[in-house]
């Protein structure tokens, strides 16, 4: 049982709390009078605590003791419980935004001044009901979210990208590079939980025949790529196919941040054995000049550890591209993604950033590019909020600067439904539709890689008019 804490004001403060029982005060008024209590009462214990979690729950105690000692009389709360939940909130949360950052529906949150914060949920942007009370209070709010990297947000500083406690994305900006003189913050969510193939086939993410063909491509050796625009779900979509590649072959990522949850325990319990034979690491972004650990050293280093597969997040710079072809020349699989507006656009997007660190002829290049990469899985998200593989295509290789894209399943748009009177868009219909089959070449790589013909029987055929897809996830016998 936690201690009862006692905290006796000088004979200054006792007289101004005599009169805040008696007077209505401002929150923020409160909220200083919270802050102050808790300074002078804190431990020394409080004061060395580093545990995050630890530390809010003691923070917690402070705030209920304050109120329930000092009884104030704030605008707007007549119920004291209702103060307590907001001071908490202000205090060890995040203000106006609490409720985004712990609402598992939200995936992002966007505050471009004090009254203007936006959030994102289920792919639609709607206008956050809570704000900021002004500059100030957007600021500290900031120093919150930034708060585990250490840096200050200053007008020398005056970009910063760094992780909130819960290990969120948060880039944030000073005001000082604002036309509005205003501060603004982006915070980007993942889900703890991950979603799985039934789920996104329920969706209508992909069809059922559609997953059997993903499935089948990290589990024949064939290297991919997914592409598509921010917030599109690619890297999802990448944990999801990494799960189907052989446990004991050992997969090495690297992220920033670190997003994708691998590793897979016996029993798909919590504290079940490790399965799987995954090393992950978090790479420090390429302006970071304090640690070596950038992506394309971390690309050499992984290497050298001797992997089956290797996955970098996301390619960005020149050298990331021609260090990830090395590897994909020196015996090693990859899956990777990439911003691009399609599949050929993903090919022209890597031959660009390696002929930037490479003097070989472009032509030799994008052969070498196209061996490389077997597959390109297109991803997006529609104006309905809705994501979804619009394309699954395999790369058979290059003529001259031109490559070689067998399209196998496409998402074809057919009208759009709207709210009466409104114009808006309530959602996308259209259907996925089987467009080619898999090359002889494929074919053989899955046979190799000890996969049964009757798998992929039904993509070595032409498709069929008729043929429609379902969404059905039972059957598939997933695992994980």
């Amino acid at each position: 049982m936690q201690q009862k804490l006692s905290y006796k004001p000088d004979a200054n403060e006792n007289s101004e709390a005599l009169k805040n029982k008696f007077t209505t005060i401002s929150f923020d008024e409160a909220l200083e009078l919270c802050q102050k209590y808790i300074t002078k009462i804190a431990t020394n214990a409080f004061r060395r605590e580093n545990d995050p979690a630890r530390k809010r729950e003691m923070t917690r105690s402070y705030i209920y003791e304050f109120v329930d000692s000092q009884k104030p009389k704030v605008e707007g709360f007549d119920d004291l419980s209702d103060l307590k939940k907001a001071l908490v909130n202000e205090i060890t949360h995040y203000g106006p935004i609490t409720k985004a950052m712990m609402d598992p529906t939200i995936d992002e949150i966007r505050a471009n001044a004090p009254d203007q914060i936006f959030v994102e949920s289920g792919g639609k942007t709607i206008r956050w009901d809570q704000n900021f009370t002004d500059r100030e209070h957007m600021e500290r709010i900031i120093s919150k979210l930034i708060g585990v990297s250490k840096v200050r947000l200053t007008p020398k500083i005056p970009m910063v990208n760094a992780r909130t406690i819960e290990g969120y994305r948060v880039n944030a900006t000073h005001a000082e590079i604002s036309p509005y003189n205003m501060p603004a913050f982006v915070v980007r969510k993942f889900n703890k939980k991950s979603i799985t193939p039934e789920v996104m086939i329920k969706n209508e993410t992909f069809s059922t025949n559609m997953f059997k063909l993903l499935s089948l491509i990290p589990k024949a050796n064939l290297s991919w790529i997914t592409v598509g625009p921010t917030g599109s779900g690619k890297t999802t979509l990448n944990e999801i196919l990494v799960k189907e590649i052989n446990p004991l072959y050992r997969i090495i990522t690297i992220e920033n941040p670190s997003e994708m949850r691998l590793i897979r325990r016996e029993g798909n319990s919590e504290h079940g054995r490790v399965i799987n034979d995954v090393l992950q690491y978090e790479s420090v972004p390429d302006d970071d000049d304090s640690s070596p650990a950038t992506m394309e050293n971390l690309l050499i280093n992984a290497m050298r550890q001797s992997p089956h597969w290797i996955g970098p997040g996301e390619l960005r710079t020149p050298g990331e591209f021609a260090t990830a072809l090395r590897a994909a020349q020196t015996g090693h699989y990859f899956f990777t993604t990439l911003h691009a507006e399609g599949d050929k656009e993903a090919i022209y997007r890597f031959l660009t950033a390696y002929l930037m660190a490479s003097n070989e002829p472009a032509e030799l290049a994008l052969r070498n590019i196209c061996n490389a990469v077997k597959f390109i899985i297109y991803q997006e998200k529609l104006a309905d909020g809705a994501r979804k593989v619009t394309s699954i295509s395999e790369v058979l290789g290059s003529e001259g600067l031109e490559p070689i894209i067998n399209p196998i399943y496409k998402f074809v748009c057919e009208d759009v439904l709207e709210e009466e009177g409104t114009h808006r868009v309530i959602k996308i219909l259209g259907r996925h539709v089987r467009v080619g089959k898999l090359s002889e070449k494929v074919q053989q790589s899955m046979l190799k890689a000890g996969i049964k013909k009757s798998r992929f029987k039904f993509l070595t055929e032409p498709p069929k008019s008729t043929e429609r897809e379902v969404y059905e996830p039972d059957g598939l016998n997933i695992d994980y």
